[in-house]
């Protein structure tokens, strides 16, 4: 008989998604109440070893049931220091404080997102000082033969589909509700499953849900979910949109009568005007900016458009939502949906107008004076954060940016003084 289990699941400081198991004689009719110790010293900065000693406690009731594919039950938990209280690098505590925040200027926000993943038979990385291997194995060998042919293709193996079926079942149960699914542009088999608004806590709960919910159901079928926000060489990426929307109470403040109002420009505006900064938080790692280049549906520059995929900001025409399109999955939700919302709070507060919309293809038209683009490096999002944070100032304290910041630079560093196998290529008559 199987053993029954809870995983609490949560995101570091840097964006690593930990967990810890609790072993249980029976499926609990209730969440709270549940509390496991865990090794602060082991996390980022979080405790030293001499004093080591923290709490993780599940933070939500809502639970996914992964107990038939071995994986227990799935709940988002909250870090706390032994004496009881919340400790400060605990993420979920950002989006708890801007829901707060934005409830005492009498606000909610609802955020949807599209999830975007490989699913693969196999991929093995490996990297020691003298050594590096990657190794990605498909689950099929596709029939695309170019990028951009995949999108909504009605071929899909028969393994993937048990697990985009059983996936999004799980997820309906847990109350976490799939709006639609659908095969994306990559040439191997790449994924979109896009869900419903939340509000804004919740949201960033159901991310982390379902990114473990499909790595696990994947796992269950020896399959591989891949949600790097650039996996392989000249293809599509990974994104993790965003959809955006302001209310107070029954109304969405950001659009009236089916258009965008002015507060919906001025919230725009706020996205734009702290883009550069707010990539340290929506694109936190080295990969991402793998990613963010240009003929790839990933944006480049800071822009928006009516319904146009290669604009930051994207207004679609069939919806009442802001979509930030940069973001990816290798984003901690706490942090960067809280950032994103505190920037777009700004540019109602300041009304910084966005300027007109964008109508042409940005990776195609060339020599613009006065688009700016997003930065090119974690480390020059890094800089750009250090340099303009006062919008995030409701939420994130400078200390806890400094933080950030100096553990993110951590692999900044690690990159540059890592030569790569291309490095050998390109130097082979040296090397």
């Amino acid at each position: 008989m199987q053993q029954e289990k809870i995983k609490i699941l949560f995101p570091d400081v840097t964006g690593v998604h930990r967990e810890v198991e609790i072993f249980l004689h029976q499926k609990p009719d209730c969440l709270y109440g549940f509390k496991t110790s865990v090794d602060g010293s082991s996390l980022p900065d979080y405790a030293s070893v001499e004093d080591g000693d923290l709490f993780l406690k599940p933070a939500s009731g809502k639970f996914v049931d992964l107990s038939s594919y071995g994986g227990g039950l799935l709940v988002v938990g909250a870090v706390y220091f032994s004496k009881g209280e919340r400790h400060y690098l605990d993420t979920r505590l950002k989006a708890e404080e801007t829901s707060k925040y934005l409830f005492e200027h009498g606000l909610e926000a609802l955020v949807g997102y599209e999830l975007e993943f490989f699913i693969m038979r196999k991929i093995k990385h490996y990297l020691d000082s003298r050594r590096q291997l990657f190794y990605a194995k498909p689950v099929e060998n596709t029939c695309l033969t170019r990028q951009g042919n995949g999108k909504y293709f009605t071929s899909i193996h028969s393994r993937v589909d048990e697990i985009l079926e059983e996936t999004t079942t799980a997820l309906t149960r847990a109350g976490i509700a799939p709006l639609k699914i659908h095969r994306e542009n990559g040439v191997f088999n790449q994924y979109e499953i896009s869900f419903r608004p939340y509000p804004l806590l919740e949201a960033c709960d159901n991310i982390i849900l379902s990114i473990k919910t499909v790595r696990e159901v994947s796992k269950a079928k020896r399959l591989t979910a891949v949600f790097m926000p650039k996996p392989f060489t000249d293809d599509y990426g990974n994104g993790l949109h965003l959809h955006l929307s302001l209310w107070v109470g029954a109304r969405n403040i950001l659009f009236e009568d089916g258009a965008l109002s002015q507060e919906g420009r001025y919230f725009i505006g706020g996205i734009l005007q702290h883009a550069r900064s707010l990539a340290a938080f929506t694109n936190p790692s080295l990969n991402s900016y793998k990613r963010l280049a240009p003929g790839f549906e990933a944006p480049v520059h800071i822009a928006w458009g009516y319904g146009n995929r290669t604009a930051m900001v994207r207004i679609p025409r069939n919806g009442e939502s802001i979509e930030a399109r940069n973001p990816d999955a290798s984003m901690n939700p706490y942090l960067g949906v809280p950032a994103l919302i505190l920037a777009g709070m700004d540019g109602l507060r300041k009304k910084i107008d966005p300027g007109d919309a964008v109508e042409f293809n940005l990776y195609e038209k060339q020599g613009f004076s006065n688009i700016r683009r997003l930065p090119l490096s974690l480390k020059e999002a890094l800089e750009e954060l250090m340099s303009d944070y006062e919008y995030l100032k409701p939420v994130f304290s400078k200390s806890f940016i400094e933080k950030y910041v100096e553990l993110k630079m951590r692999e900044v560093v690690a990159e540059i003084t890592l030569p790569s196998v291309l490095e050998y290529q390109l130097l082979e008559h040296i090397s």
